[in-house]
């Protein structure tokens, strides 16, 4: 297994700077006119190199019996990242790549006309909640005095726990959060800041609302195959079925099968639906803002006061983050700590797996 994820991880690394924006390598922002600079290749040969002799030392270790490298390798490969933005930011400040008239786009349409999503696409999700909800209150009064444990996309039935309401519904309620998070990302991202290309406005714009539209159905698409999952959970934790390998796989199949959609769907989009052919290369003769100063940590963290967005489309992979030079920010931050720290201490249980 740790082999398996040492693939996987030094794959999913090696492809970072291909998904990216191709004005946004490694998190830097570089001027159309400046992406053919040498230092642009010999910083990615390096990355890939690093990464690539990196994971292959794993897999030699591994093989050889050492386990726990995993999270090692995590961090080295971040460290390798960050390296190669801070090379690139170095060689755009010792060579002042200038750019053209800077400037920003904005498409008002986005809010007049937002992308929404069919709430008959939750439907499923909803389905398998209310199935697997009516399915407890039916089994309750025959359920044993104990239960295999709930480990998340398993059961562990050598390991039980004494049935109480709250320990019979743990799959219900997990379906319940998952649902109740789908809902909060179909409303919220349309919400967010668009990213937009100075220098294309009007491609870039389309672009965008064909990519937001289709990471809004992967969201739910997710959604379905989690709350499917957590219903053969269900079925083996309140006996209906026996635990076994192959429920373990029924289970495992659906969200393995959402994410690999996820995968395909991200590598032919690329970051903001960049990959998307559209007919229309406008030239405004205008160059996106520069605002470097705000991304920190190679374009994963957003910090800029003056600007009133909560949420932030990442530089670096295909999702949102916090502002956190937004006051509300904070706020958020804080209620997660606080369920973490309840969860550590045993005031909200989560599962272990």
């Amino acid at each position: 297994m740790t082999i398996l994820w040492t693939v996987i991880i030094t794959a999913g690394f090696l492809a970072m700077p291909a998904l990216a924006r191709p004005t946004l390598p490694f998190g830097i922002r570089v001027p159309r006119e400046r992406l053919r600079e040498p230092v642009l290749r010999t910083v990615r040969n390096a990355y890939r190199a690093g990464v690539a002799l990196l994971g292959a030392a794993a897999v030699v270790v591994s093989i050889g019996g050492v386990s726990g490298l995993v999270p090692p390798l995590v961090m080295a490969d971040l460290l390798f990242y960050w390296a190669a933005s801070a090379a690139l930011a170095r060689a755009k400040r010792l060579g002042e790549w200038t750019s053209r008239r800077q400037g920003v786009a904005s498409d008002t349409s986005l809010r007049t006309d937002p992308v929404r999503l069919a709430w008959l696409f939750l439907l499923p999700a909803t389905a398998f909640l209310v199935a697997t909800a009516v399915l407890g209150l039916v089994r309750y009064s025959t359920l044993p005095t104990s239960l295999p444990t709930f480990t998340g996309l398993a059961v562990d039935a050598h390991h039980r726990i004494g049935t109480t309401p709250w320990t019979a519904a743990w799959p219900v309620t997990h379906q319940l959060v998952v649902l109740v998070l789908a809902v909060l990302v179909v409303v919220v991202l349309p919400r967010s800041r668009p990213e937009l290309d100075a220098a294309r406005p009007a491609a870039s714009a389309r672009r965008y609302r064909a990519y937001l539209t289709g990471m809004l159905r992967i969201v739910v698409l997710v959604a379905t195959a989690v709350n499917a999952a957590l219903t053969v959970i269900a079925l083996q934790m309140w006996t209906v079925v026996t635990p076994s390998s192959a429920w373990t796989v029924l289970a495992a199949a659906p969200v393995a099968a959402a994410f690999a959609a996820a995968l395909v769907w991200m590598a032919r989009t690329g970051d903001v639906g960049h990959r998307l052919a559209d007919e229309d290369e406008e030239d405004s003769g205008l160059s996106q803002r520069d605002d470097d100063r705000y991304w920190h940590v190679g374009g994963t963290v957003y910090a800029n006061r003056a600007d009133p967005a909560l949420l932030v489309h990442q530089r670096v992979g295909m999702r949102w983050t916090l502002n956190l030079g937004h006051p509300m920010s904070w706020l958020i931050l804080a209620a997660l700590a606080a369920v973490a720290i309840s969860a550590a201490t045993g005031l909200v249980h989560l599962p272990s797996r």
